[in-house]
């Protein structure tokens, strides 16, 4: 049977969180603080339930009605149920809740150190990079908890140059049937006007031979010149073909990649530096707001004399940190990320930054021939740093950590065992992805003085 709750607040996910009859926490999707539901339960576990919506009794005034027909089957927009300003107030929300059950931190220093979010410029059309799956004829998102794949005429996240471009490839595939593709990665920047096609196989044909047959499709189909037909201007820099014939590569996308035309990179812009961004490379989605986001890191760094960039990639937040008076370290596990800010440091005319390929939990801080760092900035992926990591940054001990992290719970995570030797000195959520509940935070920490520490 249904069953009526009342929400009283929103989950990490932005699920809508009542409570059962029987007192189970209840997580359903699509709801709104304050609403009144009648739900089914769906999963139930012995002290969670999640649910769906059998009827919306009533309306929050935060919500607004989806502008995307395909909302709540692709998996991708969990917010646009809610006016703007109620996201960015969730967002905000989060990282605090978070930083005080999983960081063990206080309320009162973090309302001491809380910066209100940085809200995003753009709530539409703002991603400059998306992947799609591919299936028969079909292109566009997969739904929600399931292989089906949705096909779409607009996703209103993305470029507008990426419908156009997606369009073509379409297209294509009516007038010439393949099925030698499983996705298509489109990426580009909007103020170099410069774009890049990936497309990607999961066959395990030999690579020659599928090589040979993706240049007989892309020739006998014209795609090149009509991809670069309907850029309005704006330049295809390059179709790539990315090879992905074993588990490990489909899973991680970390499979050979051949230049089928032009080359496998374009350029952004971005704070006065100019980066080369090659297929497969990490560059954040929202171009826009990285900038606010890295305007924040520069400012925590000024003052330094030695900056080291942890997880640096493709360098971008170090070479947009950095100034002419600092020296720049950057410590990175992929050769080809290395490779890629050795360049994006010369096209910007920066001569005082220096970068290693090494696993950052890996590097031997005390033997390396780097000046020592009085400022470290680390961008770890998802998961956080390693404990062995943290360790070496407190035996190492800079006057400045900035951390920007992609999830609030491994943030508050490390921040515990940071907050040994360091003060939290302020707290900015960023957010880079607007209708949907993810939320970037750069915490900025300064080491605590011999007095604090007793």
């Amino acid at each position: 049977m249904s069953e009526r709750i009342t929400v009283r607040a929103l989950g990490n996910e932005a699920q809508g969180i009542g409570t059962l009859a029987n007192g189970k926490t209840i997580f359903v999707e699509g709801l709104l603080i304050g609403e009144d539901a009648l739900v089914d339960v769906v999963t139930e576990k012995s002290r969670v339930a999640t649910g769906a919506v059998v009827e919306r009794l009533s309306s929050s005034p935060d919500r607004v009605e989806p502008f995307c027909p395909h909302y709540g089957k692709c998996g991708g927009c969990s917010c646009m149920h809610m006016t703007y300003d109620a996201q960015a107030s969730f967002k905000e929300n989060k990282v605090r809740e978070v930083l005080y059950r999983v960081g063990r931190i206080e309320d009162e220093v973090i309302d001491s150190v809380f910066n209100k979010v940085v809200p995003s410029l753009k709530t539409t059309c703002y991603r400059n990079h998306v992947q799609y799956a591919i299936g028969g004829m079909a292109i566009g998102f997969r739904a929600r908890d399931s292989h089906e794949i949705i096909e779409i005429d607009k996703c209103f996240l993305e470029y507008e140059a990426f419908g156009r471009l997606r369009k073509v490839l379409s297209d294509a595939f009516q007038n010439y049937p393949t099925e030698m593709f499983s996705t298509l990665i489109l990426r580009g920047s909007e103020r170099t006007n410069e774009y890049l096609v990936e497309l990607v196989t999961e066959t395990s044909v030999p690579h020659e031979l599928v090589i040979r047959d993706a240049k007989k499709y892309i020739e006998a189909t014209n795609l090149v010149d009509r991809f670069a037909e309907v850029l309005d201007g704006g330049k295809l820099m390059g179709v790539v073909l990315q090879i992905c014939s074993d588990q490990s590569s489909k899973r991680y996308r970390t499979g050979k990649r051949v230049v089928l035309s032009g080359v496998d990179y374009y350029h952004e812009k971005l704070l006065d530096r100019v980066f080369r961004i090659k297929a497969g490379a990490f560059f954040q989605v929202n171009t826009e707001q990285a900038e606010k986001l890295y305007s924040i890191v520069k400012k925590h760094a000024e003052g330094s004399k030695v900056l080291y960039d942890l997880f640096c990639g493709t360098g971008s937040i170090g070479l947009c940190a950095v100034t002419d008076e600092q020296k720049l370290y950057g410590i990175e596990v992929s050769p080809e990320a290395v490779a890629s800010a050795k360049v994006n440091a010369e096209l910007s005319g920066v001569k005082n930054a220096s970068f290693v390929v090494k696993q950052a939990e890996r590097f031997d801080f005390e033997s390396s021939k780097f000046d020592r760092a009085d400022t470290i900035i680390v961008d770890p992926p998802r998961k956080g740093m390693d404990v062995a990591l943290i360790a070496r940054l407190l035996k190492m001990a800079p006057e400045k950590i900035i951390y920007v992290s992609c999830d609030p719970a491994t943030l508050s995570r490390d921040l515990k065992m940071l907050c040994d030797k360091y003060e939290i000195k302020s707290v900015t959520p960023v957010d880079l992805f607007a209708n949907t509940d993810h939320i970037e935070t750069v915490c900025f920490l300064s080491q605590l003085s011999e007095t604090q520490k007793m």
